[in-house]
């Protein structure tokens, strides 16, 4: 297929999404793609205006249809623009479309992509037999795939994520430790990431060690109980909340770790981040996470709980600051091994004309 016409359903539009990134690269590359969403979640999280997608008529705003008219507002669009693949990335209230937008034009490709196994995952089960592909980001997802799906062979394809290795670069203002080392949370404010328990973390660290400063920054559902939880912390003057930044670069070059304590995840791009800045990262070990990082590399894996290990870690580091300072160094050489995100945005071009050409 020369051509393709992709239709990607979104559930909302954030701000530095990594679905965004890949559909404005595949504008880039010169594919046709139309973005329709489905809810307006700017009161919780910064979000993307998508005027690049909004200015040529390519941007669908179905969060003021109900469901049903949302059906009509789709098929309309398939057929006027001859879309030949949907992608769909999350749009949980739009699955059970899916079956009769293929019934009216049976041409029509869907690839569904799966970061982690929880969110709208069951939906995907439920409506698997009419999807033509689906698209996962760590062997761990590909294997939950191939687990819990009711066909023989499912047909899934990984992709690998990266990061903008000339934007993540080292900070040359951080080349070595400060007076007190600097360990960070960066990313969503929610549940799942664990900010409360990056939280407890920081205090049973400071109770064994009162000499480190704990930096935290994003935004989210959980941001105001994340300020009120800092507000009764007995380490409250060495835990502070930096709120949402604009770029991720410019909280980890505040770093000299970067700690992920997240109770379920896929594979996520601020391990890649932190790497790609010359930050080694202690996260816990949970979904693709494991594949993201080699022991005494790039970082360490230790869950949240773990208080003990993650204290021996920052022990040796203030013991021996050289050591620290080899581990940046190879976690960046890591990241330009494994974390381009110009690999990663041709294979998601490759799997989505594969998927389209079934």
């Amino acid at each position: 297929m020369n051509e393709c016409r992709i239709l990607a359903l979104l559930p909302f539009l954030v701000k530095g999404a990594l679905s965004i990134e890949i559909f404005r690269a595949m504008l880039a590359k010169r594919l046709d793609v139309t973005v329709a969403y489905c809810d307006d979640t700017s009161a919780l999280y910064p979000s993307d205006d998508m005027n690049d997608f909004r200015d040529s008529d390519h941007l669908i705003d179905l969060s003021r249809e109900s469901v049903p008219s949302s059906l009509g507002v789709i098929s309309k669009v398939i057929e006027q623009r001859n879309i030949d693949l949907i992608v769909q990335v999350g749009a949980t209230n739009l699955y059970h479309h899916l079956s009769r937008w293929k019934d009216e034009r049976p041409s029509l490709r869907i690839a569904d992509i799966l970061y982690n196994e929880f969110g709208h995952t069951l939906s995907h089960f439920l409506y698997e037999r009419c999807i033509d592909g689906v698209i996962v980001e760590s062997e761990n997802m590909r294997d939950f795939v191939r687990r819990a799906s009711f066909r023989e062979a499912p047909p899934v394809e990984i992709v690998l994520s990266g990061v903008d290795l000339d934007w993540f670069t080292p900070s040359p203002d951080r080349a070595e430790a400060g007076p007190r080392m600097k360990l960070g949370y960066v990313g969503r404010m929610s549940s799942e990431k664990n900010p409360l328990g990056f939280i407890d973390l920081a205090e049973r660290l400071l109770a064994v060690d009162p000499d480190l400063d704990f930096r935290m920054y994003g935004g989210g559902a959980e941001s105001d109980a994340v300020r009120q939880r800092l507000a009764q912390s007995p380490g409250k003057e060495q835990i502070t909340y930096g709120g949402f930044v604009d770029h991720s670069r410019t909280a980890l070059h505040e770093l000299d770790a970067l700690i992920l304590p997240s109770k379920f995840d896929g594979r996520p791009a601020i391990i890649m981040e932190a790497n790609a800045c010359g930050v080694p990262v202690i996260a816990a070990p949970v979904g693709g996470v494991p594949e993201l990082i080699e022991h005494g590399i790039n970082g360490f894996l230790a869950a949240p709980s773990d208080t003990e290990s993650i204290h021996a870690v920052i022990a040796n580091w203030k013991r021996a600051p050289e050591s620290l300072a080899a581990l940046k160094r190879s976690s960046r050489e890591y990241a330009t091994r494994h974390f381009d995100r110009q690999r990663m945005l041709d294979d998601y071009a490759r799997a989505f004309m594969k998927v389209a050409s079934t």
